[in-house]
């Protein structure tokens, strides 16, 4: 079987989120009134994903150059994270590729979490290794952290990687501290070095 790509697995993803929400909306459950309360109503998808809707939009391109040295960017970028201590990155002692994720996953029992298998991960971590410089700084079963030698520096490139990031990780928008894909874009995406992606 022909191995499918990061456009093809972040696309379904997408599409796959969107159908969900829309058949969601409106929906009425045990509980629902208390959650309301405590919680409030949430954004509509379309309003979460403004400026794009309901079709995945596609692969954001790579930035132009030039690139940071991808190694010795990661390398600052953990010694910088120990140095802050925030206790929510379990950092690895080194940078790994994209092609070291499977031996990682096994050697710590980890993916029960993630949204997709091990594969799909590498094929999607490779492609934003390709395009954006990335290595991996940090795994948990939870939580995958990435340092990026090739941050985007417009706001129309930081909303197309966040559309990855959504398609990747949707958490990261829906329960993070910013409420909407363009709020995400311009606080953890344009010109930022560290990417990091969590699921629930």
């Amino acid at each position: 079987m022909q191995e499918r790509t990061a456009d093809q697995i972040l696309g379904e993803s997408w599409e796959r989120y969107a159908r969900e929400e829309t058949a969601d909306a409106g929906w009425d459950y045990p509980g629902r009134d208390t959650v309301l309360e405590v919680f409030g109503e949430s954004a509509a998808f379309a309003e979460v994903v403004s400026p794009f809707g309901a079709r995945w939009p596609g692969q954001a391109a790579a930035p132009a150059g030039p690139w940071a040295d991808p190694e010795q960017l990661a390398a600052q970028k953990i010694a910088g994270l120990e140095e802050d201590e925030d206790g929510e990155t379990a950092l690895l002692e080194r940078a790994y590729r994209s092609a070291d994720l499977p031996a990682l996953a096994e050697e710590r029992d980890l993916g029960g979490c993630w949204p997709f298998d091990v594969a799909e991960m590498c094929t999607v971590l490779r492609s934003w290794e390709e395009r954006f410089g990335i290595r991996l700084i940090g795994l948990e079963d939870d939580r995958v952290t990435v340092s990026v030698a090739a941050p985007v520096r417009t706001m129309s490139e930081a909303e197309a990687v966040a559309a990855e990031h959504f398609a990747f990780a949707p958490d990261n928008i829906t329960q993070g501290c910013d409420e909407s894909l363009g709020a995400y874009a311009a606080h953890q995406v344009l010109g930022r070095h560290v990417w990091s992606f969590w699921w629930d």
